[in-house]
């Protein structure tokens, strides 16, 4: 019998990175059992534990007997069901995991099982039997949604601003995101702007009279940019006073996300992008795939990092009724702040799923310093009005004209001004370089809303009405597990 104590394995006859690399740099110079060899060897004892830790780490063994509905598959004698064990046969998972050969597998697989496979007078199985299969755990994202759920508590019951403690968590979870793609190699951060895939984004604004209609279409740039800080309302993405830009990929995404009442209108402007901004996309982020060593003691905490990013992901994105918004838009708001200012290189906004829209287009935020509008440049003492057309009973034309009119005594090169930077400066002085620019010829359309479709789920009602006697204990009800919203 072979004493697998006394075998050494050389660097060459392992072909995992990590392990090759740890023999190569550590080992002492000997001669391998496998291929004979004078190299650098590690003893075979030492491979077969990193294997063991690997494994108890990273996989978990499979049950031996079949579970209830596969038995129950098993005696319906309509059933053609035949049950096999499932996961991969521990040979070929050692051989996989350290990519070994089969006689190296097996010498591992009988020193494991001699020195780690428990007493036989247990009745339990040997985890290292010729019998044992192994499937993957699933990632362990518990430290990072606790540090997530300590970060919620921070900012809604203690302090409501920047505090080292709430630093600390999000520099914790949103390190290194240039480095983070996907298994077919997509990076998080979306770059859109000229000769992209992403040219444009859509704004949108609701009008219910022809004042407010008026009002948009006489100062476009004005009404349909971000608002100044003064106007600035809380949203998902931003506190009161921080003002962003919400806009779209596409017309459809930004008429549903404004929610408009049937009957009214909606001012919808496509800004051309005029240089390119760096975009987290939050659908990428959370089918982030992480390559690595299962021997390398970190690969696991990195492996649960990206896992959270999935549950992560739906809470920056979840619908927020009106009466939660104070406290849910807590957290979307300084991690917000957060990638605006504290990310490297600069990200310019966030790109992810439109919950209102059905199609395949999204939503884009753009952060305050990444959203300014080049100005619309208007003669001094310009007077403009709105025509909507006209209708007799026999013919009509609803299309609608902007006039634009100033004297001819008016010198447009000496006296020219931007309406808007001259309604805006006396609010706030915007000195930012524009990154968008809205032609107000071609780039602004009218929706009207003549109807909504609503995508619902149904669920029943029962009460049951009970005599409960003196000393009886009340019937426990159904676990909370979520809000009840989330439920439909």
């Amino acid at each position: 019998m072979i004493d697998e104590e006394q075998l050494n394995i050389c660097h060459e006859c392992v072909g995992e990175d990590f392990l090759k690399k740890e023999i190569r740099v550590e080992g002492k110079r000997g001669k391998c059992s496998y291929c004979e060899k004078r190299r650098k060897v590690f003893p075979l004892p030492w491979l077969a534990e990193k294997i063991s830790a690997a494994i108890e780490e990273h996989f978990y063994l499979t049950s031996n007997e079949p579970t209830p509905l596969e038995c129950a598959l098993l005696s319906d004698k309509d059933s053609n069901y035949v049950w096999g064990r499932h996961g991969q046969e521990l040979n070929n998972l050692i051989q996989d995991l350290a990519e070994v050969n089969e006689s190296v597998a097996t010498d591992v697989q009988s020193y494991l099982s001699f020195y780690f496979g428990g007493d036989p007078k247990d009745f339990e199985e040997n985890p290292y039997g010729d019998e044992a299969c192994y499937e993957e755990s699933p990632p362990d994202t518990y430290g990072f949604k606790e540090s997530w759920d300590l970060f919620r508590q921070e900012i809604t019951w203690r302090a409501r601003f920047f505090s080292q403690f709430v630093e600390q968590i999000l520099d914790e979870l949103f390190s290194n995101l240039d480095s983070l793609k996907t298994y077919d190699g997509k990076s998080v951060i979306r770059i859109s702007g000229p000769s992209t895939e992403n040219p444009y984004v859509f704004r949108a604004r609701v009008c219910q009279t022809h004042n407010s209609l008026d009002q948009i279409l006489k100062n476009p740039i004005k009404e349909l940019s971000s608002p100044p800080p003064k106007y600035a309302k809380q949203g998902r993405m931003n506190a009161t006073g921080i003002s962003v830009f919400y806009g779209a990929t596409d017309t459809e995404t930004c008429i549903a996300e404004v929610r408009p009442p049937v009957g009214s209108h909606v001012v919808v402007g496509r800004f051309q992008i005029l240089k390119n901004l760096r975009l987290l996309d939050l659908n990428i982020l959370s089918k982030i795939y992480i390559k690595g060593s299962y021997f390398d003691p970190e690969f696991s905490s990195r492996q649960g990092h990206a896992a959270f990013f999935q549950d992560l992901v739906g809470e920056l994105t979840k619908p927020v009724m009106p009466e939660e918004e104070n406290f849910e838009y807590l957290p979307t708001q300084i991690v917000a702040e957060y990638l605006a200012e504290k990310v490297e290189p600069n990200l310019d906004g966030i790109i992810f799923s439109s919950s209102q829209a059905q199609n395949k287009e999204q939503n884009i935020i753009l952060f305050h310093n990444s959203c300014a509008v080049e100005p619309y440049i208007l003669p001094t003492g310009t007077t403009v009005s709105v025509d909507y057309g006209w209708s007799t009973e026999d013919d009509y034309d609803d299309s609608i004209t902007v006039y634009e009119e100033y004297t001819k005594n008016t010198s447009h090169d000496n006296q020219s001004e931007c309406m808007d930077k001259m309604e805006y400066h006396e609010e706030y002085y915007d000195d930012r370089e524009p990154t968008l620019r809205l032609d107000v010829n071609e780039d602004i359309s009218i929706w009207g809303i003549k109807r909504a479709i609503y995508e619902t789920s149904k669920r029943y009602v029962s009460r049951y009405r009970h005599e409960k006697a003196e000393n009886e204990a009340s019937p426990s009800g159904v676990e909370k597990t979520g809000s009840f919203f989330d439920q439909f």
